[in-house]
């Protein structure tokens, strides 16, 4: 007999709940298997997604914390949490841009928030440094006078 929605989500909490614990004790493998059984019961909270985000984050997972974030957000556009773990799987795999984009939308409805304001500064810093590194890069092209054959002159 399938479970009614209110059935799945009551278990779906008792597994979020489960994996907290886990996540407060740093265990986080554990907590990712708890969210994803919690997800297995009702895909459509985003705090399950956005909370095995952020355990994929403390186990270095950064593609699968991105993805989870990314899922967090489309369920729930307002659900500032994902923005912030989003941007912070960004910026582990170097797109600095992208999470710029995040940490504004993060400052944007928390400006209080010192940590979020401090990392997108972060952020910002970077990506203008690898712009002035790109700006002033010298391509390795051959120099004119390497291309003229002296022995070929009369």
């Amino acid at each position: 007999m399938a479970k009614c929605a209110d059935d799945r989500k009551e278990e779906a909490e008792k597994y979020k709940f489960t994996a907290n614990e886990h996540f407060k004790n740093q265990r986080y493998n554990l907590a990712i298997e708890f969210y994803s059984k919690a997800i297995e019961n009702y895909p459509d909270e985003a705090i399950y997604h956005g909370n095995r985000s952020f355990a994929y984050l403390r186990t270095e997972c950064f593609g699968y914390a991105l993805t989870d974030a990314t899922k967090a957000i489309e369920l729930d556009k307002n659900y500032v949490k994902g923005y912030y773990r989003r941007a912070s799987a960004y910026m582990s795999l170097g797109k600095y841009k992208m999470a710029v984009k995040d940490y504004e939308n993060v400052v944007r409805v928390r400006p209080f928030d010192k940590d979020a304001k401090l990392k997108m500064t972060e952020c910002q810093k970077v990506v203008q440094m690898l712009l002035f590194q790109k700006a002033i890069a010298v391509d390795d092209k051959k120099s004119v006078a390497d291309s003229i054959n002296l022995d070929a002159m009369t």
